[in-house]
């Protein structure tokens, strides 16, 4: 891979990692500036045996897993938090992968660009000359969402996990040539 496509790859992992910042903040009860209520923070899960080079950086192949964790900072019990993520620009969601460590929790998905959301998103698509209704393909979404349906105790914690995958070199040019 050349340095200025990794270098490609590790500004969308950022630009994520913002996007994801600001989504949740416009949601947010106002928290104390001294205690943030959510931390974000990805993983790397390298496909290349052994890792070849700097291995902060996600190559194609690469697994990278997001990992949110918010924390009722309040003074008491918060209701309605959600959690809105976009999917960073360049990779794909891997269909299944959220999840969260409450069962109250409820995830959705988004294939145009957060508009609205699903459980299973569908698109139309013409089969044997018949318009049917086929899951979205993992490449189409755009966001996750975890709504909390759940009183969130003062002090409680709800983690909050999904993996996308950066597209082999195949892909990634593919993509870009369209």
């Amino acid at each position: 891979m050349t340095k200025t496509m990794s270098k490609t790859i590790e500004r969308m992992l950022i630009a994520g990692l913002l996007l994801l910042s600001a989504a949740f903040a416009a949601n947010a009860q106002k928290a104390p500036r001294s205690a943030p209520a959510l931390k974000i923070s990805a993983e790397i899960r390298s496909a290349h045996t052994p890792r070849q080079g700097d291995s902060t950086r996600a190559l194609p192949g690469d697994t990278v897993r997001y990992h949110l964790l918010f924390t009722n900072v309040s003074a008491g019990a918060v209701h309605g938090i959600v959690l809105d993520n976009p999917i960073p620009a360049g990779l794909r969601y891997e269909v299944g992968s959220a999840k969260a460590d409450r069962s109250d929790v409820a995830i959705l998905y988004s294939i145009d660009g957060g508009k609205t959301f699903s459980p299973a998103p569908m698109i139309d698509a013409v089969v044997d000359g018949q318009h049917q209704q086929q899951p979205a393909p993992a490449e189409m979404y755009t966001h996750v969402r975890w709504t909390v349906r759940g009183d969130v105790p003062k002090g409680a914690q709800i983690r909050a996990d999904y993996d996308a995958q950066v597209p082999s070199v195949v892909a990634a040019r593919s993509s870009l040539t369209k």
